[in-house]
């Protein structure tokens, strides 16, 4: 099966080669940034598996005693993928005496979800 090709319309040139854009970004940079940042955090297999377990867990809270026997990672290097998921808004933390609790945040994906669509 052909797969049809893209329509490439014509475009005045300007001097030098160059054409004027036809379109503009919707993003501004602030936006391609945030986006950025929330790619970057989905971006690893540990990070989704968190991500995942958290969700699965909503609306419960998980203390990160409880993620890390589900990990094979030591404990700083669990604790910097969870600050990574924090930073990007992903996920909530809330800190019970000794230990940090973690939690869904579902409008964390609202913003690359839209933008998707």
């Amino acid at each position: 099966m052909l797969t049809p090709l893209p329509v490439i319309s014509q475009r005045e040139r300007q001097a030098g080669g160059c054409c004027t854009p036809f379109v503009e970004p919707d993003l501004s940079a602030d936006d391609a940034a945030d986006l950025a940042t929330t790619t970057k955090a989905l971006a690893d297999p540990t990070r989704l598996r968190i991500i995942d377990t958290v969700r699965k867990a909503s609306p419960e809270a998980v203390c990160q005693c409880e993620l890390l026997p589900l990990f094979q990672m030591s404990q700083p290097a669990l604790s910097k993928h969870l600050k990574i998921l924090v930073a990007a808004g992903l996920i909530g933390t809330e800190r019970r005496g000794l230990w940090a609790y973690y939690y869904d945040r579902p409008d964390g994906l609202k913003g690359l979800a839209s933008w998707l669509s």
